[in-house]
């Protein structure tokens, strides 16, 4: 079901009316002058998403952590895109030793690792009860207990003691898979 234009634009009039002192205050924050960040352009991009959130969400009362989210996820963004990608030199002739630790660092090794242990991070994930997967997921994804319960339709001490109990039983499926180390990184 997708809301008319008229109903998205006063639900985004009314989100940036609510937040927009709040979202200069965020941008001016993130977008400090070393960086080479154009706070207007990041606030032009927050827009442009908070404008696609409302337009995609069925309960679009975006609440303030969410603003904040977007603005610190746009700012990564555009610092990414700007980055010149980072080069690491090869060893030179006898160093073969150092290719080994190159890869580990940076290489297929590390990537594929990293890759196994989110499979293994998902599926314990997905072996929680429902009623504590849904506030763990949530949590994991940066939201608040109140904001939890207010999307799962659930008081926030309700949410909390859902989210801390789904979050041990998580660590402890995490520590008998053999990623006790998850902390380390």
């Amino acid at each position: 079901m997708s809301l008319p234009p008229s109903n998205i634009d006063a639900m985004l009039n009314e989100l940036l009316l609510r937040h927009s002192a709040r979202l200069r205050v965020l941008v001016a924050q993130h977008c400090s002058a070393n960086q080479g960040l154009d706070p207007d352009d990041i606030e032009q991009e927050v827009r442009i998403r908070l404008w696609k959130a409302v337009e995609r969400e069925k309960n679009p009362a975006l609440p303030a952590s969410y603003i904040q989210r977007v603005v610190v996820t746009t700012v990564i963004d555009a610092l990414r895109r700007d980055k010149p990608e980072q080069t690491t030199a090869l060893p030179e002739e006898g160093q073969e030793a150092g290719i080994e630790a190159l890869l580990d660092r940076v290489g297929p090794v590390r990537s594929a690792s990293d890759g196994q242990r989110m499979d293994l991070v998902r599926a314990a994930i997905a072996e929680l009860p429902p009623r504590r997967r849904q506030p763990v997921q949530l949590a994991l994804q940066g939201f608040t207990p109140e904001e939890i319960g207010e999307l799962l339709d659930m008081t926030a001490t309700m949410a909390k003691n859902l989210m801390y109990r789904g979050l041990y039983e998580l660590r402890e499926r995490l520590k008998a898979a053999g990623l006790d180390d998850l902390d380390d990184d």
